[in-house]
């Protein structure tokens, strides 16, 4: 074990670092180097791919992306006249700081809403989904992606998987909803595979651009949807 002496209001802590661990955070930096760890998950690679078709069906307006973090990752494949982020971490410095049931802006203003991988972080997707319809004006869209089969990840937590008919009551405030899939039994297996293996995922990562590619028309295993949805 390795050891550390804290102290912190008077009080004599010790902490303890298991070898295991202290290893593990500096192979985590090592790994970041190579090429291949930073190939994305083939759940992800497949979701692009079904977004890029939706978002070619978008018009340039003002576009607020909600849970956004770091990254503004779609900026560059949305039309847009002006470019917004919302999240509820103020040190991802977003252009709105608020929490997504309760949005601080006013109504009808947003010609383009998307909350990528947001959905199952909500503790009432329903309120959200009502602030985002809010904030849009009529005949506004909202693209929401969220998971289906896929691993527990908390951001901070992790709530809810949704269907292709929970989505479409979710949504039954917009005029015009379409519910989409993507991944298949073939990638979820894969995406099981190849998680959080460290080395192996050195070589195997190359593989993930191979499989996002393998589409099935019909599937009762999907890694999630998207909802295109419009106002």
């Amino acid at each position: 074990m390795v050891h550390r002496e804290e102290k912190g209001d008077g009080h004599l802590f010790k902490v303890h670092m298991g070898i295991k661990d202290h290893l593990k955070k500096h192979r985590k930096i090592i790994l970041k180097l190579i090429p291949t760890l930073r190939i994305p998950p083939v759940s992800r690679l497949s979701l692009n791919i079904e977004l890029k078709k939706l978002f070619k069906r978008l018009q340039p307006g003002i576009v607020l992306d909600v849970g956004s973090g770091y990254s503004n990752g779609y900026k560059s494949l949305i039309p847009h006249t002006k470019y917004m982020t919302l999240d509820i971490n103020d040190k991802f410095t977003p252009d709105i700081c608020c929490d997504l049931h309760q949005i601080k802006w006013e109504s009808n203003f947003f010609d383009t809403v998307i909350a990528i991988e947001v959905l199952e972080h909500l503790y009432e997707p329903q309120k959200a989904i009502n602030e985002i319809y809010r904030i849009l004006k009529k005949g506004g869209i909202c693209i929401a992606s969220t998971r289906f089969i896929f691993r527990y990840h908390k951001d901070p937590k992790d709530y809810y998987r949704f269907t292709w008919d929970s989505l479409k009551h979710l949504f039954s405030l917009f005029n015009e909803v379409e519910v989409f899939h993507h991944g298949n039994k073939i990638q979820v297996i894969w995406e099981m595979v190849n998680y959080d293996y460290g080395v192996a995922q050195v070589v195997l990562n190359i593989f993930n651009l191979l499989f996002a590619r393998i589409r099935i028309r019909n599937t009762y295993y999907p890694n999630g949807f998207i909802v295109y949805a419009k106002k």
